[in-house]
């Protein structure tokens, strides 16, 4: 997950200069857990990690009603522009957030940010 979140974050770090308009990119870390102690762990993880762009947020286990999450996947990446049109959905279940699976999904990332 880490790994995947900074080669993100550096994505958008990149294209940073080119976001500007009216197409909004939104990059989101939703993690689902009844944990008290998770929120100060996540404030933890991005200052150690240095993430600048992606946004990192906690909801109940039961997670955010209104967005495209598959009740079987343990981690869904979403891409989407605008805040409505899902560009890509990769639910995946334990184990299949390989280093292959962070790479299509950071390709399919690149191919929603503003060209040069």
């Amino acid at each position: 997950m880490t790994s995947l979140v900074k080669a993100i974050d550096k994505q958008l770090d990149e294209a940073s200069p080119r976001r500007t308009g009216t197409r909004k990119l939104g990059v989101y870390v939703i993690f689902c857990s009844d944990d008290t102690s998770m929120k100060a762990r996540l404030q933890d993880w991005l200052a150690k990690e240095k993430i600048k762009h992606v946004v990192v947020c906690l909801e109940s286990a039961a997670g955010p009603a209104n967005y495209r999450v598959a009740k079987e996947a343990d981690t869904t990446a979403v891409i989407y522009v605008n805040s409505n049109r899902v560009m890509a959905n990769f639910p995946l279940r334990k184990g299949e957030l390989t280093e292959e699976k962070a790479k299509e999904i950071t390709q399919e990332l690149s191919r929603v940010l503003p060209k040069k």
